[in-house]
């Protein structure tokens, strides 16, 4: 097992803390810096209260790279702001070549800067040109359950959106048949996922007892889901996302639907469980249950619930899952795992916390 030294870049935010957390559990991860330049030589409990007594540190106000050269396997998480790793990019991976890293080192990459593989299909997406588009080719999309294979041994993973892991593992088993025609997705979300600083949709007084719809049929994330379907060829879908604001801290809890078409033969309840059963038997972190999925059975884990539904030819299918953890921190975990070859849940295999 070789011995991981892993940096954590913008780590003062909710996906830093995470990492900071399931890190320090990690049987393969040595040593953790984490650089917070607002905090810098702030010890990691100031910012992460939970983390006091458990996982020792402070935070760097600037990476120094040179700490990472005798590593037998140098890693970096990015929870940088958009664009942020983007921007800074071409100069980096100049500074890992001289450094002798470059071809040794993983970057793992939690913002949305390099989950688009074509800079048109990103520039349609978020308004505006890459501003890195000769790397993004070079990252690997890391959603195990679809792409483990690319994933091993990859060293630019691009971590998925919360919501587009909650969507896409709802259809991946079923993306492959023809002819779905409209997929409507509806996603719920805590006041989490939208970062650490308050802002309107994240402020107590106007989101605690409120629930509302955002970017209805405009979500970024959307671009991913569909680039899943369109790898498998999916013929003949129109994919429609709508994103909703809960008064809830973590989680989400994803509903997808659609026509079973004709041509595809008979569709249950029963029978689209067990379609879903055999998919995710070798998905350690997917957890295929009867009746809904709750998110107080996933909060605080890297675990996905998922059920199905049918009546006639109209299907749903409901996923829970943390959008801190397997909708981000955990996944990135997860995604380090296949990469180096280790057990997909190591450092993973976590209950959440019931009741939440």
């Amino acid at each position: 097992m070789k011995r991981v030294h892993a940096y954590i870049l913008g780590a003062s935010g909710f996906g830093g803390g995470e990492l900071l957390r399931l890190l320090s559990g990690h049987p393969a991860v040595a040593a953790v810096r984490a650089v917070s330049k607002p905090h810098a030589d702030m010890p990691f409990h100031c910012v992460h209260p939970h983390l006091r007594g458990l996982v020792d540190g402070k935070f760097d106000s600037e990476p120094d790279w040179r700490w990472l050269t005798d590593s037998p396997q140098p890693v970096v998480f990015s929870v940088l702001e958009d664009e942020e790793l983007a921007q800074q990019l071409p100069a980096l991976e100049k500074k890992w070549a001289e450094l002798g890293l470059s071809d040794r080192l993983m970057l793992i990459d939690l913002s949305s800067d390099f989950r688009l593989d074509h800079p048109g299909r990103y520039a349609a997406t978020h308004g505006r040109s890459h501003p890195a588009p000769e790397l993004l080719e070079r990252f690997v999309y890391g959603l195990p359950e679809w792409r483990r294979d690319k994933l091993k041994n990859a060293k630019r993973i691009a971590n998925p959106g919360c919501f587009a892991t909650a969507v896409q593992l709802a259809l991946l088993p079923v993306a492959a048949t023809p002819g779905l025609g409209l997929i409507a997705a509806t996603g719920v979300t805590g006041s989490s996922g939208s970062g650490v600083l308050p802002g309107e949709g994240t402020h107590h007084p106007t989101r605690a007892h409120d629930f509302r719809v955002y970017k209805p049929l405009e979500h970024p994330q959307e671009a991913e889901m569909d680039v899943m379907l369109v790898a498998h060829k999916a013929s003949r879908h129109r994919l429609t996302f709508i994103p909703h604001s809960a008064p809830l801290v973590r989680g989400i809890f994803a509903t997808v639907q659609f026509e079973w078409p004709e041509t595809a033969g008979g569709v249950s309840t029963a029978s689209l469980t067990e379609v879903f059963r055999r998919y995710y038997a070798t998905s350690p972190m997917v957890r295929v249950v009867e009746g809904t999925p709750r998110l107080a059975s996933v909060v605080g884990s890297n675990f996905c619930d998922i059920s199905v539904a049918s009546r006639g030819r109209t299907v749903a299918v409901m996923v829970a899952l943390d959008n801190l953890v397997k909708g981000m921190a955990g996944q990135a975990v997860q995604n380090l795992n296949v990469a180096l070859g280790l057990p997909e849940d190591t450092a993973l295999r976590q209950a959440a916390c019931f009741p939440c």
